[in-house]
């Protein structure tokens, strides 16, 4: 190949490297920036001639200088290319996402690869990095798993008062008797359903009897604690399930619910009106052969409650 044929070929090099849809960035072993392709220049807005023979911290000092200088310094040592994923770090660069209307991300997701430069004599003293622009399938992907939550969450949530729903309630409600089962403890169930509440939809039409929902589903859900669960059952009827707590204690906090339930002011349009609720309570037993024992159990009891009057607490009594 004649020396004008090794220029042009080294021409077609140069240029490729500066016009190459990726980010190149050659770096020595002082961290000094050796080369600074187009693609860099475009997105940091920093032209190679400002950058070049600089410190990379200097040009970037937002960088977490210690993090990446450990990881240049195994790519020299060991000789061995590094990569570092966008799910590992969104970006090393903090560019600008060139597709702002489009596109879903403020800041440019990238993928970087770290690779050792071997000079003519065999050392290695440069680091060549690779930045790829992967927006879109960060992006993308993370729509994905976006709706997969949403969807999860819609499963097993009731679309009116928001909280768990039958499903959810099945599944946990199975979970917590197993473990019952094998490391036993003290489990309480509560059903609970609103007193008269087709009355208040005769006489006050579905849109207030739904606002009842609403205001009882948000009473319930900001008296248990992280550990318990609440879920709509059906109809006007919920569960709670409160878990390391026997009887006594779910008794206790059905009647400060029921009684903070009872002096509750629920605003309809041209008026102020006021439910209450009846609850059962069983402890899980060593004789419950299944969830659905222990669960017909909280129901008998709250069959008695509203048997007994309504307005008040019942646990079971079965053995």
């Amino acid at each position: 190949m004649s020396a004008a044929e090794d220029m042009m070929e080294l021409h077609w090099l140069f240029d490729m490297l500066q016009h190459i849809d990726v980010g190149l960035v050659v770096l020595n072993e002082k961290y000094e920036i050796k080369l600074w392709n187009s693609f860099m220049e475009n997105h940091s807005g920093v032209s190679s001639s400002i950058a070049k023979e600089r410190s990379m911290f200097d040009v970037f000092p937002s960088i977490n200088s210690e993090w990446l200088q450990h990881k240049l310094d195994n790519v020299i040592a060991l000789r061995t290319p590094i990569f570092v994923s966008w799910e590992q770090r969104p970006h090393l660069f903090p560019f600008n996402s060139y597709r702002p209307i489009t596109g879903m991300a403020e800041k440019m997701y990238q993928n970087v690869a770290l690779r050792p430069i071997t000079s003519a004599d065999g050392t290695v003293k440069f680091v060549c990095m690779v930045v790829y622009d992967v927006t879109d399938v960060a992006t993308n992907k993370e729509s994905l798993s976006n709706a997969n939550r949403k969807l999860d969450y819609l499963s097993k949530t009731d679309p009116l008062t928001e909280l768990h729903n039958r499903g959810s309630l099945d599944g946990t409600l199975q979970s917590t008797f197993e473990r019952y089962k094998r490391e036993g403890g003290k489990h309480s169930l509560v059903m609970t359903d609103i007193d008269f509440f087709k009355k208040v939809n005769d006489q006050y039409g579905h849109p207030a009897g739904d606002l009842v929902l609403k205001t009882i589903a948000k009473i319930l859900g900001g008296s248990i604690r992280k550990t318990d669960f609440v879920g709509r059952y059906g109809g006007e009827e919920f569960a709670i399930l409160l878990p390391n707590t026997d009887a006594a204690g779910a008794l206790f906090f059905c009647e400060t619910v029921r009684k903070k339930i009872a002096e509750t002011k629920i605003k309809l349009p041209n008026m102020d009106i006021s439910v209450t609720m009846s609850f059962g309570i069983s402890e899980v037993k060593k004789t419950d052969q299944s969830k659905s024992e222990w669960l017909s159990r909280s129901d008998e009891a709250l069959y008695k409650a509203k048997e007994g009057g309504r307005n008040q607490s019942v646990v079971s009594s079965a053995t």
